[in-house]
């Protein structure tokens, strides 16, 4: 059995092969290298006087431990082949390659601005990891076509992704004020997962017909 019986091509899935090992790569980097690391994490209280722009986007590149990295990139790696595979079926390949880019770079750098928004005043809180584009993509994946078909063993009642994505939502809702875990940035994660959410009912404009007749 060949690897690629199992996992797609990267012609299938070429971001999935692209970001997940820049992603690994940089977060290796900065276990070891703290220089490294404090030169790409998100520092609010600096963007937001103009220093640092560029950690909007880089520090979705490093991360704090391995089971934070793990998560992001087994994410990122599955849902960035479906992002790219749902853009090719609907609009074709071309669409695909710039489509695809576009939302990862939106699900990066969004989620991190209204994080600085929100933290520009404290000047102690920093944040990493790709957190963002990870929960981004599972909102974006659930809403594209909404009236696919699933179910769950946990929930009876779901049976299209339409209700999936309400599971997913309510959880985050919960989690997000239940707890007092500050390393972990729930609100970021609910944001984002909103923010996917939308960007798959604005680039599917039919989803949002599709979304309402899943629920009615």
């Amino acid at each position: 059995m060949k690897f690629f019986d199992i996992f797609p091509t990267f012609s299938e899935a070429p971001y999935s092969y692209i970001v997940v090992p820049i992603i690994l790569v940089c977060s290796i980097i900065g276990f070891y290298n703290k220089s490294f690391f404090h030169a790409l994490i998100l520092h609010p209280y600096e963007i937001a006087r103009g220093k640092r722009i560029h950690t909007l986007l880089t520090s979705a590149l490093v991360h704090r431990n391995g089971i934070h990295l793990l998560f992001n990139c087994i994410v990122i790696y599955g849902l960035g082949y479906d992002t790219f595979g749902n853009l090719d079926q609907e609009y074709g390949t071309t669409v695909a390659y710039i489509g695809t880019i576009s939302i990862f770079l939106l699900l990066i750098i969004l989620p991190n601005l209204i994080q600085t928004i929100s933290e520009k005043n404290d000047f102690s809180f920093t944040a990493v990891g790709a957190s963002g584009l990870s929960f981004g993509l599972f909102g974006f994946s659930a809403l594209f076509f909404p009236l696919q078909e699933t179910s769950s063993h946990l929930f009876s009642f779901v049976q299209n992704t339409t209700h999936r994505w309400i599971v997913g939502l309510g959880i985050l809702i919960l989690l997000t004020f239940v707890g007092k875990r500050k390393k972990t940035n729930k609100k970021l994660h609910l944001a984002a997962y909103l923010i996917g959410s939308i960007v798959a009912l604005l680039v599917r404009h039919i989803s949002i017909i599709e979304m309402y007749q899943a629920l009615f």
